[in-house]
């Protein structure tokens, strides 16, 4: 077991998460627990010499504790009782064992998605690899602040037909807001009709704690006012209520953590690429050129996401939904180039960027659909090539651009923004 042993000095979330199974597992000896997990204790492993440096945090594990109480009894059970075919993904998964200790995960067919680090998830399957889940489980390793983790996911059998149950357990604060804001947009893109969602966020006073094993990693928080926004431009429709209306009698931190529920609902999706209005009309510093990029890339590619679901259902909504986000994107397409120290040289890249694409006269479907599918590979092709630091003039050697060419049918931009991903998380 010494091969996959995690600390606290080689990455803070993994030890949380093996922490947390100790909690788990504290509980389950109590004389009346809230929640009972056999297998909590092997995964979590012995933690003494950890304990005996800091005695204070052997016994703060109430709120773990009402968290997963609170997932098992209020979301799980319910939507396990409610689909007898569903997905439930776990995102920065830790060491959970609920596949194997949860028994409405009995009832109907229900495939668990544990997502999470490789090293996590080699450290489970080998301390549980003697047991017998309840329900089929897929373990995917990969780190969620990569692009590539949706197509990871799909790629190890979600469906986005089957409803799925998104769980963000103990994982929001513990990322930059902007990933945060990713993973949730890709998850609500990627899954099927009344999938659902939980999380659970923290007010930002506790980002200033700095204390303890948990909120020393904490990077943002939020009001509780301003938690239905936050999750609505990312297509999810929530409510939310501190966790101390759930307490069951444990102190929960007062009032500073925040349970969040939902559904997915895309109207509500902001697909504007809210891009920082000033660096949009300044030259970008060259210090600020590969970070605006891949800002500038990740609202393109979700864009023509929606983009081209709209147009499937609707040609005219999607050409609609696509002129409103070209003539939002516009000013950041401009300081991109006024930024290039040649910007002649964007003719390599696509010279579809130098006109205005509002400027067109569209008559037939055809004319319509290619029309989209080419300037949304310009902008596409743009985003990379600042993103990956790529001069225009070499660009045409790059796997992107060989498809690209191939790229001719609007249902064909979904394998060039995967491409790209994965390009761009190899880099």
């Amino acid at each position: 077991m010494d091969e996959y042993e995690i600390d606290d000095k080689r990455s803070s979330i993994p030890f949380t998460a093996r922490l947390i199974a100790h909690y788990r597992a504290m509980e389950s000896r109590r004389e009346s627990p809230l929640i009972v997990d056999p297998y909590a204790e092997r995964l979590a492993g012995n933690m003494e010499s950890y304990f005996d440096e800091h005695r204070w945090s052997r016994g703060t594990g109430d709120y773990a504790v009402v968290r997963t109480h609170y997932i098992d009894n209020y979301i799980l059970t319910p939507w396990c009782e409610d689909h007898a075919v569903s997905q439930i993904v776990l995102l920065g998964a830790g060491l959970d064992a609920r596949a194997y200790r949860l028994q409405t995960l009995k009832e109907g067919q229900h495939t668990i998605f544990e997502v999470d680090y490789d090293l996590i998830n080699k450290y489970k399957s080998a301390v549980l690899r003697d047991e017998k889940p309840l329900c089929d489980i897929v373990r995917v390793s990969s780190d969620l602040s990569e692009l590539s983790w949706i197509s990871k996911l799909e790629k190890s059998g979600f469906s986005s037909k089957t409803p799925a149950l998104w769980l963000l357990e103990g994982l929001v604060y513990y990322v930059d807001q902007t990933i945060v804001e990713s993973i949730l947009k890709d998850a609500a893109k990627n899954c099927a009709d009344k999938s659902k969602v939980f999380a659970d966020v923290c007010v930002p006073g506790l980002t200033q704690a700095q204390f303890g094993p948990f909120m020393m990693h904490f990077k943002w928080g939020l009001n509780i006012e301003d938690v239905p926004a936050f999750f609505s431009r990312t297509g999810w429709n929530v409510t939310c209520a501190f966790a101390d209306a759930y307490d069951q009698g444990r102190d929960v931190g007062q009032k500073g953590l925040i349970f969040v529920t939902g559904k997915r609902d895309l109207s509500l999706l902001d697909t504007t690429g809210k891009l920082n209005a000033e660096d949009m009309l300044r030259r970008i510093p060259a210090s600020e050129f590969q970070s605006f990029s891949i800002k500038f890339l990740k609202n393109v590619m979700d864009a023509t996401g929606i983009i081209v679901e709209a147009y499937n259902d609707n040609p005219d909504d999607g050409l609609g939904s696509y002129f409103q986000f070209i003539d939002r994107i516009k000013p950041a397409v401009h300081a991109i180039i006024e930024s290039l120290s040649d910007p002649l040289s964007i003719r390599h890249i696509s010279s579809r960027l130098l006109r205005d694409p509002s400027t067109a006269v569209l008559h037939t479907a055809d004319e319509k659909e290619a029309h989209i599918v080419g300037y949304l590979k310009a902008l596409l092709f743009l985003g990379f090539c600042g993103a990956r630091g790529i001069a225009g003039e070499h660009f045409t050697s790059t796997n992107v651009y060989l498809e690209g060419l191939k790229t001719i049918k609007i249902d064909h931009l979904s394998s060039l923004t995967q491409l790209i991903r994965e390009e761009i998380d190899n880099s």
